[in-house]
């Protein structure tokens, strides 16, 4: 809150010194050398004080299933033995009897 406070003290100290600089340079021409890109430099430091600030969106999402739900128990296909159940996104698991490699699959309910 501190920083954008002293984005906008500065800007508002740049845009009026390069004011004051292109007035005066209907006097002596140098000196807009000295306002123009003071004044570039206050309008930058006010664009990024009024820029809006990205926001994060949390998006829930939740799965409710539509009919009674079974639970199925995974067993080894080489072995017979009983599988841990996988975690989400798992695509293998290993059995730990026969130690083969179990691709897990999802099959469509039709």
């Amino acid at each position: 809150m501190a920083a954008r406070a002293l984005l906008g003290i500065a800007s508002a100290a740049l845009l009026g010194l390069g004011a004051l600089f292109l007035i005066a340079s209907l006097a002596r021409f140098e000196r807009i050398l000295v306002g123009a890109p003071l004044l570039v430099c206050g309008f930058i430091l006010a664009y990024r004080l009024l820029k809006p600030r990205p926001q994060v969106l949390e998006v829930k999402v939740s799965w409710d299933p539509s009919g009674k739900l079974a639970v199925e128990e995974l067993k080894c296909p080489y072995c017979g033995a009983s599988l841990p159940a996988p975690e989400p996104g798992q695509e293998y698991i290993k059995c730990k009897y026969c130690g083969r490699t179990v691709k897990l699959v999802e099959e469509p309910i039709w």
